[in-house]
């Protein structure tokens, strides 16, 4: 990997120009796969900026070349699938920001991301992507929220949470079944408007529940 290359995208992300990482992109579209390298980052910040760059990018791309725009959403799902090799880091993620940027054009690949919770280790990423679509377009996951229900169960505090946010994005309400979720003060990190923050899993909750 060029090292220059890299260190431009990095720094780009950490400045959080999105726009001009997606400039870059469509100019020379090789260079998508510098991003693509780093959403695999060890650093959780840059990781998430990279996910959320993705959205911008393949968003930018779609207003010019949509079948280029799809040829990088057929990657992130190749890079699920068995055969690719990997386990698709960050791909349900990066899935769920480029539907919230464009949910009428490609609304179809949102079912296609909730079959994916099947997969443990892509089980965050996929509820979190969930809450993302679900910020533009509710009606395409709604089906979900009896399977996200039964994840307030799973042992994965951080899953627990991120059900908790689609929830609430998605307007549901708990009952008060789920009342023992505000005794859960598990942390959860969440990526919200280009900042990372730990929150718990009571903090998500309470928004959810009746008051006593």
């Amino acid at each position: 990997m060029n090292q220059a290359s890299k260190q431009e995208f990095v720094k780009l992300l950490e400045e959080r120009k999105f726009i001009k990482i997606a400039e870059l992109v469509i100019q020379k579209r090789g260079t998508v796969r510098y991003l693509k390298r780093l959403l695999y980052s060890t650093e959780t910040l840059l990781r998430w900026r990279a996910i959320e760059a993705m959205g911008v990018v393949v968003d930018k791309l779609a207003e010019s070349d949509p079948e280029g725009a799809r040829n990088i959403i057929r990657s992130l799902f190749w890079s699920i699938n068995d055969e690719s090799g990997g386990i698709g880091w960050s791909a349900p993620e990066c899935m769920g920001e480029i539907i919230y940027r464009r949910p009428i054009q490609f609304k179809e690949f949102a079912s296609i991301i909730l079959s994916f919770t099947d997969e443990e280790m892509l089980r965050r990423g996929v509820v979190w992507a969930a809450g993302r679509i679900a910020q533009a377009s509710p009606d395409l996951v709604r089906a979900a929220v009896p399977e996200m229900l039964a994840f307030l169960s799973d042992p994965d505090p951080v899953l627990r949470g991120y059900v908790l946010r689609f929830l609430f994005i998605i307007g549901e309400k708990l009952d008060n079944r789920y009342r023992h979720l505000l005794d859960d003060r598990s942390t959860v990190p969440l990526y919200e408007d280009g900042v990372l923050r730990e929150t718990t899993v009571a903090e998500l909750a309470v928004r959810l529940l009746p008051e006593k």
